[in-house]
């Protein structure tokens, strides 16, 4: 998973290991969706049935032409009705995107052929886990935008006329009122993202386990629980200008820490250790300071690093290095704010992402209530305090936190 410092002038995060930048937040993620052209932050809508008004024609609604099922069915607005096919279930993805499933014909919302283009038409289609199927969803004051995931275009009520049939197409946005939409849930639920709340303290004999598996997944894993990629390698600068040297294992270990865990693995067991590096070109590399002399390994010792570190030892030593890691954070938690589980769990994964200074500005903001809700909310602070655009809880990361937060209520309870 690629990883960036935010300022040229990087240390060492005493204490914990992990690669810090001084003055800001210490590492960076990115997900599979490509945030760069979002026009905005996760509105954090709860999953359920929605009517879709837009801004510009309050009393119609999003609606499947004719109600018809089949696939390519347009997709315009219409005289509210409350029938099926003008109703949608807003569903979170886990990457920071949504998919807008009619009731009526159980087919999505999608952008047509895959089109990217100005006035690309929206209409239905069977849902295959497509980009041009899924939407980030942006509040705008009181309304809401619907961005293509793949155009990066935005729903938009074609040339804004309150008018039955006035056609649905993508177009850049414009912040016209044909772009913005109001949301009505079926039932008056609620439409703001409620999460559960735990009273579990934390359990050495469990959490440790789920907590490896949570990081895991949004590190190196592809968001899937349990998911780890021993093997994960990136070069010198491949994610980040700042990043001088290699970037390796499922808990993303950059420079020192790459070397560390190197070193471990020859440690645990010298003997295979040399039966791979036979011509001992990686024993030698372990001794030269691989973040002051920007260590670019050759092709040949880059497959034997990869090679070292998804061997059973390696893999071992990946899992000891961060439990090790994971101990201190569980310890400060404990003693700075709570010995609540689930919070734990956020308290590790936001410090591993950014670092104690992230973790402590997040966890104040909370005032002492450190329910999932509370954390999420100060978390997405992040995304309006005027900062970087790169803290641990703007837009970039939401996708990560979103997914923890399910992985608890699933896995942790």
């Amino acid at each position: 998973m690629k990883r960036i410092l935010l300022l040229v002038i990087c240390a060492l995060l005493l204490g914990t290991g992990f690669t810090v930048c001084v003055g800001a937040e210490d590492d960076i993620d990115f997900f599979n969706v490509d945030y760069a052209d979002q026009i905005g932050s996760d509105a954090g809508i709860a999953s359920g049935y929605y009517y879709l008004y837009p801004k510009c024609a309050p009393k119609r609604v999003a609606a499947i032409a004719d109600g018809s099922k089949k696939d390519g069915a347009n997709a315009h607005i219409y005289k509210y009705s409350g029938a099926d096919k003008q109703l949608f279930y807003i569903g979170a993805n886990g990457d920071g995107t949504y998919t807008l499933k009619n009731k009526r014909s159980g087919k999505v919302l999608e952008a047509k052929d895959g089109g990217t283009s100005n006035k690309t038409n929206v209409q239905q289609g069977t849902y295959d886990e497509e980009a041009h199927q899924k939407w980030f969803i942006t509040k705008k004051g009181k309304y809401y935008v619907f961005q293509n995931a793949a155009s990066k275009k935005v729903m938009t009520v074609k040339g804004s006329k309150n008018a039955n049939k006035a056609n649905l197409y993508l177009y850049s946005y414009t912040a016209s009122s044909g772009q913005k939409f109001t949301l009505k849930a079926k039932g008056g639920k609620t439409i703001v993202r409620k999460y559960k709340v735990s009273a579990r303290k934390w359990d050495d004999t469990r959490d440790y386990d789920i907590l490896t598996n949570i990081v895991g997944a949004v590190e190196s894993g592809g968001q899937v629980y349990g998911n780890r990629n021993y093997a994960a390698y990136e070069g010198p600068y491949s994610n980040s200008p700042n990043e001088v040297t290699i970037t390796i294992g499922w808990a993303q270990y950059y420079g020192v820490e790459a070397q560390k865990l190197v070193q471990n693995i020859y440690k645990k067991n010298p003997t295979k250790f040399k039966k791979i590096d036979t011509k001992k070109k990686v024993i030698k590399a372990l001794k030269k300071d691989w973040v002051a002399t920007h260590y670019n390994p050759s092709a040949t010792v880059k497959k034997l690093i990869i090679k070292l570190i998804q061997t059973d030892i390696g893999k071992q030593c990946q899992d000891e290095l961060f439990k090790s890691y994971m101990v201190g954070f569980v310890d400060d938690c404990k003693k700075k704010y709570t010995d609540n589980a689930w919070a734990i769990h956020m308290y590790c994964q936001i410090r591993h992402l950014g670092g104690p200074t992230a973790a402590d500005r997040i966890f104040r903001r909370c005032k002492g209530d450190y329910t999932l809700d509370s954390i999420m909310a100060s978390l997405k602070s992040d995304q309006s305090d005027g900062a970087s655009s790169y803290q641990v809880g703007d837009s970039v990361f939401w996708s990560r936190h979103v997914k923890c937060c399910e992985f608890l209520e699933k896995y942790a309870m």
